[in-house]
């Protein structure tokens, strides 16, 4: 894929897969928004009465790591030719963290978690057919945003994203949960954690031709000092 839509758009259709379990399990209600920012700080206590408002309900899906894949890392030095050059730079393949948290007040939050999660468990491995329903359903808007390029970013295909993509549950404990929790200033909430793999991102520059060989010329060139042991002889 691409190298700058390969990461947002993975984010797009885990969000999406999300959006669809919602708005089947919440009918003919409103469902309440997922959205991929941080999660929110505690709200400011109102300082005529001391209340705190209360949160609204939500799913947030945040991207909190990207790291390399292990068992790709090394997979691509046939960019390098037989005569030792690099042609092409090799694709870096990542594996992507998600934090999948619910907001909320009251008992909707864990209604919110528990179908979060079942939408990303009940997928698994994201088909090419599946990713190809959510990603290229959208049209590009009219304004030709830079971000428009999302929506065509060829996740679905073999040429682009060799391996599928697979979703799977990472087990971090609460101490492991507490410290990211504190390193987002976010009180702890309702939240599992993902890891989706293997996501490419594929330069499409190449690197220029070596300089040809014009013309080779072979010179024989005494060694001085055979020459002299020579002499002295």
């Amino acid at each position: 894929m691409s190298v700058p839509f390969a990461v947002p758009a993975t984010t797009f259709v885990l969000k999406g897969l999300i959006e669809a379990r919602l708005k089947t399990t919440y009918g003919s209600h409103t469902p309440p928004p997922v959205t991929i920012a941080p999660p929110p700080r505690p709200a400011a206590t109102n300082a005529v009465n001391g209340t705190t408002p209360a949160e609204a309900a939500g799913l947030i899906l945040y991207l909190y790591q990207a790291g390399p894949n292990t068992a790709y890392r090394n997979q691509f030095e046939p960019h390098v030719t037989s005569q030792g050059a690099r042609r092409a730079p090799s694709p870096l393949v990542l594996d992507l963290h998600y934090m999948l948290a619910a907001t909320g007040s009251g008992l909707e939050r864990e209604v919110l978690l528990g179908t979060g999660m079942f939408a990303l468990h009940n997928v698994g491995i994201l088909s090419r057919s599946l990713i190809a329903s959510v990603l290229h359903g959208v049209a590009a808007s009219e304004s030709g945003s830079f971000m428009d390029g999302l929506y065509a970013e060829p996740l679905d295909t073999a040429e682009s994203q060799p391996e599928e993509i697979s979703i799977s549950q990472e087990p971090v404990d609460v101490d492991q949960a507490t410290k990211l929790w504190s390193a987002l200033q976010s009180p702890l909430r309702p939240s599992a954690f993902y890891r989706v793999q293997a996501v490419f991102l594929v330069p499409d520059e190449a690197y220029p031709d070596p300089n040809t060989v014009d013309e080779v010329n072979i010179a024989v060139v005494p060694d001085p000092v055979r020459a002299a042991q020579w002499g002295e002889q």
